[in-house]
């Protein structure tokens, strides 16, 4: 069975990092997609030897990506830009890393902590969701001495909204405890920093910590507004929130069959609104989401839900009310009774989100619940007090060293800088701890961080293999907080994985290194004397690495080596004998297994 490595020659090359497949660009914590998709693809199908390997496909994920057990349920960002997605269904690597996950996890409770000298400075965390606990799990392993300061009982943060039909509890408490315990980061609970808190960001500078770093969310939900005023009505019974009802839902504080025989209307398009009207559901609601955006996702006034969540919302039997808004509500004592909701005509205009509205064509819908989900915001008035907003009350923060304009030993990242993926916190953390690094080495913030990145094409094939079907417990039998997505088996990962068209360069993927099957990676090599310019080495390769110039007044033949992979078609096309394979033992090989034969 082969052993993975991923250092020395093995490791992959930073130098490059700019040439990448179009999935590990997208991701935006730059995960080695494409080498563990290969490593996958090269699984026994023997499930008892196989399950060493992935063990240790395992750890080179959690190595740069300590949540990916979390993420392989939650997180398919990766999947938009699969250069497979227009071809025959973009690669499945969510469900390829809940693969990896569901052996891993069992893994992770005996994990060794790491072997850290903590010799460096003190460094506060505030706030346990991704961004904290990426910053604090970075830092911890370069020899800083971090704490985490979580105001609740838990970490995780908003994690813990996301229901358990996507996102088991047990994967999730797993992955942030083991993560912390790994790490060796000390973590206080129930400490309330900023603000009114006990806690001062002056008296934890006070207790010896030399920088902090604030990602504490997006605790206050945004209301309702129409024409630019709130609209009233909100303070009637029946009136509530999606993030507060998702928090108590998590709690267990929301008992079985809550809305059964109630008429529940969740209010917005996006990701979370779907969260809450499933939730909803499961909890016997008659229910109804009703958004500004409309039906078509390719407009840019399109309805941000990912298409899966609209698909499970549908067959659910949710009813889903496009182009809409709420410019009135109307309560019948201090019951919610119905909303007024006139037709949106469009959600944004040259100036960003402007929602306008023909109000002479509405409908009025009713409702015993009506749950607002449009968005979050910080708690400005902690904020203020902390000295952390500039003259028009909005964060001062560099958004590319998330350092503080107005405190320099205080960084700030998460959903508190930026509403964003679960993804992007984490890369704010990381971005956050390289901050901190070099702000208390006293180096510059800001050199060498920018970075841009050119995605791969996908190579040239005659066919190209559809997606696997992804199975789902039929709705009549998933009104409940079960998983209703079946994972992969074995042999269905290595089949996923094999779809993997390799886009990227093989200098920033290795895997073929890692394991041993070459020792270094091959280079094409041509000999310009030799070439006639035919160009039928160009017409045989399929990454377009191949390619013609002139070069004194004749065509020759030349390699883009960040495309190429080394297959050797140019090599056994070439007529001329002009291009050969450097460092590739294939030969070799092939001696030795006819010499055993």
């Amino acid at each position: 069975m082969w052993q993975t490595k991923y250092n020395g020659v093995a490791g992959v090359e930073e130098a490059v990092r700019q040439f990448l497949p179009p999935c590990q660009a997208q991701c935006p914590i730059g995960e080695d997609i494409q080498r563990t998709n290969v490593l996958i693809s090269l699984l026994p199908e023997d499930p008892d030897k196989a399950g060493e390997s992935i063990i240790q496909i395992g750890d080179y994920l959690f190595e740069k990506n300590p949540l990916f057990t979390v993420c392989g349920y939650v997180c398919g960002l990766c999947e938009l830009a699969c250069n497979y997605r227009s071809k025959g269904g973009a690669i499945k690597r969510r469900l390829l890393k809940r693969f990896i996950a569901d052996t891993y996890t069992g893994y992770l409770e005996t994990k060794e902590e790491f072997d850290i000298r903590k010799h460096k400075e003190n460094v506060a965390v505030v706030g346990g969701g991704p961004a904290g606990l990426f910053c604090a799990y970075d830092l911890s392993r370069r020899g800083y001495r971090v704490t985490i300061f979580e105001a609740s009982n838990r970490l995780g943060g908003a994690l813990w909204l996301i229901p358990r039909y996507r996102l088991p509890e047990e994967i999730l408490a797993s992955a942030v405890d083991n993560m912390v315990r790994i790490a060796r980061v000390e973590v206080k609970y129930g400490a309330n920093v900023g603000g009114d808190g006990r806690l001062s960001l002056e008296r934890i500078a006070d207790e010896g910590f030399d920088a902090i770093f604030i990602a504490k969310g997006t605790p206050t939900p945004r209301t309702l507004f129409f024409d630019g005023q709130e609209v009233t009505g909100q303070d009637l019974s029946g009136v509530m929130y999606g993030h507060t009802f998702l928090y108590e839902v998590s709690h267990g504080n929301i008992q079985p069959h809550y809305f059964q025989r109630k008429k529940v209307i969740v209010i917005g398009g996006g990701n979370v609104a779907f969260d809450v009207a499933r939730t909803v559901r499961r909890l016997g609601g008659d229910t109804t989401v009703l958004c500004l955006e409309c039906e078509d996702k390719t407009s840019p006034d399109g309805i941000p839900a990912d298409s899966e969540e609209i698909r499970g919302a549908w067959q659910e039997g949710i009813r889903i009310v496009y182009s809409r808004g709420v410019s009135r509500i109307f309560g019948e004592g201090e019951r919610l009774k119905a909303i007024e909701c006139p037709l949106c005509t469009s959600v944004f205009d040259e100036t960003g989100f402007n929602p306008k509205f023909d109000v002479s064509d509405h409908i009025r819908l009713a409702g015993d619940i009506l749950i607002v989900t449009v968005g979050q915001g910080p708690d400005k008035t902690s904020l203020q007090k902390d000295d952390l907003l500039d003259e028009r009350g909005r964060l001062a923060v560099d958004p590319l060293t998330l350092q503080s304009l107005k405190r320099q030993n205080v960084f700030i990242g998460g959903d508190l800088r930026r509403i964003g993926f679960m993804a992007e916190a984490m890369k704010d953390g990381l971005t956050a701890a390289e901050s901190i690094v070099r702000f208390l080495a006293g180096q510059d913030l800001k050199v060498g961080r920018k970075r841009d990145y050119q995605a791969q094409d996908i190579p040239l094939k005659r066919l190209y293999q559809s997606e696997p079907e992804i199975l789902w417990i039929p709705p009549e039998k998933r009104m409940h907080f079960q998983l209703y997505e079946r994972g992969f088996t074995l042999h269905e990962a290595v089949e996923e994985a094999r779809r993997c068209l390799c886009c990227g360069p093989c200098i920033s993927c290795k895997a073929c290194v890692s394991v041993g099957i070459q020792e270094s990676l091959p280079l094409v090599e041509v000999n310009q004397d030799r070439c006639c310019g035919c160009g039928i080495c160009v017409s045989a390769c399929f990454y377009g690495a191949a390619q013609i110039r002139v070069a004194d007044n004749r065509l020759v033949s030349t390699i883009d080596t960040f495309r190429c992979k080394s297959c050797g078609m140019c090599v056994e096309a070439c007529p001329s004998g002009a291009r050969r394979l450097i460092g590739d033992r294939t030969e070799n090989e092939v001696r030795k297994v006819y010499a055993s034969l």
